[in-house]
């Protein structure tokens, strides 16, 4: 066993909101200004900052990115912001938080809970914030131990763990992966393609809707009715176009079942 090892307990978990579709206007640049509010709401510094284009993607020691002004230089579809991990977190990196406003389009936001003294103060901050700026439309939140790969999870892919000196070889539950790999192709395709405005991804304890989910039928009743008549969950709204659909965990998988029966869901398995 490596020197140090045992300081680590594998059972880091990291919570995440992620965005699949949103009402606002937003672009590259918009994207930066919302992913550095976020930044002040966290309270520190990014250590790097990533672009992607078309062709190629660079990295950037955050103060390098902002001193070179690195959007106005070309036209990039994605940016992320990575804050470096310390010596009792174990996510590759502590905080990440990206945005894609076209291809492969999402808004995500994914903090080990021992990168930050306040996570649920923090995270609720956040979530305000990202209602505020960005109405969603569409998105989930969820934790998960950090070697299940949160990221790749957002993105419908499946992260695979190496022996190092402080991680040991785990990775995501068979079902998890499978039914990430089942959301992959929809993440993939383009946003008119992926009907995100009318269906679910999956069901998971926090859900952001909108008025074309709500409109949905089951049970020969409105979704938002079929809610609060079942009493599944806490429904609120949090912006002009969204609403907060919260649901207790060991309800999840029954109320799953159904959405699944009534093709509510993109995610079948």
């Amino acid at each position: 066993m490596s020197q140090g090892f045992e300081r680590y307990t594998e059972t880091n978990i990291v919570g995440s909101l992620v965005i699949y579709e949103w009402a606002a206007e937003l672009d590259i640049r918009r994207a930066r200004d919302i992913l550095d509010k976020i930044a002040g709401i966290i309270g520190l510094a990014p250590d790097i900052a990533t672009v992607v284009g078309a062709k190629t993607s660079k990295d950037y020691l955050f103060r390098n990115f902002v001193k070179r002004d690195v959007l106005r230089k070309q036209e990039w579809q994605a940016l992320s912001y990575l804050w470096k991990r310390g010596v009792d977190t174990l996510s590759d990196f502590a905080i990440e938080i990206a945005c894609s406003p076209e291809s492969f389009r999402c808004f995500e936001i994914h903090i080990d809970k021992a990168a930050v003294t306040d996570f649920n103060g923090t995270f609720q901050r956040i979530t305000r914030l990202v209602c505020e700026e960005l109405q969603p439309v569409y998105g989930i939140g969820l934790s998960m131990p950090y070697f299940w790969g949160p990221r790749a999870f957002a993105r419908g892919s499946a992260s695979s763990r190496f022996a190092t000196v402080d991680k040991t070889v785990y990775g995501p539950p068979p079902e998890m992966k499978e039914q990430s790999f089942a959301f992959g192709p929809i993440f993939r395709a383009e946003s008119a393609r992926r009907q995100l405005d009318q269906k679910i991804r999956d069901l998971f304890p926090f859900n952001l809707l909108s008025e074309g989910h709500l409109n949905r039928q089951i049970d020969g009743k409105y979704l938002e009715n079929w809610i609060e008549e079942n009493s599944f969950g806490v429904l609120r709204k949090v912006s002009a176009v969204t609403w907060q659909w919260n649901v207790p965990s060991p309800d999840v998988q029954s109320i799953r079942k159904r959405l699944i029966e009534a093709d509510l869901t993109v995610v079948k398995r």
